[in-house]
């Protein structure tokens, strides 16, 4: 007895199947592929946006000047794209960056909001350098 998968008519009715199961997969396939890139560029921005306001909230502990200090900083590492809020009460000083990150990825970024992202630090004023 021939076993099936030897035999003509069985050959004939398998050819093709795995062109049809790439065409209906694949879409999916990059689809997902797609958005976990937005996600993942969203949560390094985010990541971008805490270092920056750290980087930023450093300056403005050890500057003569920390509003104007902080401001600069989030300014030449982000430009316009935030909002910078600088307070100074007694010793110390808070930082606020609050940035809003367009999801603009092709085909899955109309999936995705905007996403803002604010991040916050305050630390101890210290004597200025120099």
């Amino acid at each position: 007895m021939a076993s099936r998968r030897n035999c003509p008519e069985f050959v004939a009715r398998d050819r093709g199947q795995a062109t049809v199961e790439l065409v209906l997969t694949l879409p999916l396939v990059v689809l997902l592929v797609l958005a976990v890139l937005q996600v993942a560029l969203v949560l390094s921005e985010r990541a971008r946006v805490e270092s920056i306001t750290w980087n930023a909230t450093r300056a403005a502990s050890v500057a003569p000047s920390p509003v104007a200090a902080a401001r600069r900083q989030v300014d030449d590492l982000l430009g316009d794209d935030a909002t910078v809020l600088v307070e100074q009460v007694e010793e110390f000083v808070t930082v606020r960056v609050r940035r809003t990150i367009t999801t603009d990825l092709p085909v899955v970024g109309r999936l995705f909001p905007d996403v803002t992202v604010e991040s916050e630090l305050t630390l101890l004023l210290e004597p200025p350098i120099g």
